[in-house]
């Protein structure tokens, strides 16, 4: 199964006077087309490339054939053009899904009340 995320950088933490880190790997933020905000991986070939705004493609091929957790790892820069039509496709497909049925609210407690008479020993 091969599969892709879409999403926008919303900030980038690589070391440096506002990010002390134990390595010298790079991490994005990012504002995915579902409307969540998760913090990904960026690729060595990419970390010295990627900044807040920039379109990226995300990897969620699973690890392998035994551990079908995704990678989530940034691959790709989308920029220009094509960055902003892919982006708005998903959105768009993002606004017209079915949506499940409408939340319900919960049902107000009502506490029980305990007979009247003896107390009893409850335990």
């Amino acid at each position: 199964m091969v599969y892709y995320h879409v999403g926008r950088v919303i900030e980038v933490l690589k070391p440096g006077k506002d990010v002390k880190s134990s390595d010298s790997s790079v991490q994005a933020v990012v504002e995915t087309w579902d409307e969540n905000v998760i913090t990904f991986n960026v690729h060595t070939k990419l970390k010295q490339r990627i900044r807040p705004g920039d379109y990226v493609l995300i990897d969620y091929t699973p690890i392998s054939e035994k551990i079908v957790m995704p990678k989530m790892l940034i691959i790709k820069i989308i920029s220009g053009d094509k960055a902003k039509k892919i982006w708005e496709a998903y959105k768009e497909y993002y606004r017209r899904r079915p949506r499940c049925g409408k939340p319900s609210t919960p049902t107000p407690r009502v506490p029980q009340q305990m007979p009247r008479g003896e107390p009893t020993y409850l335990g």
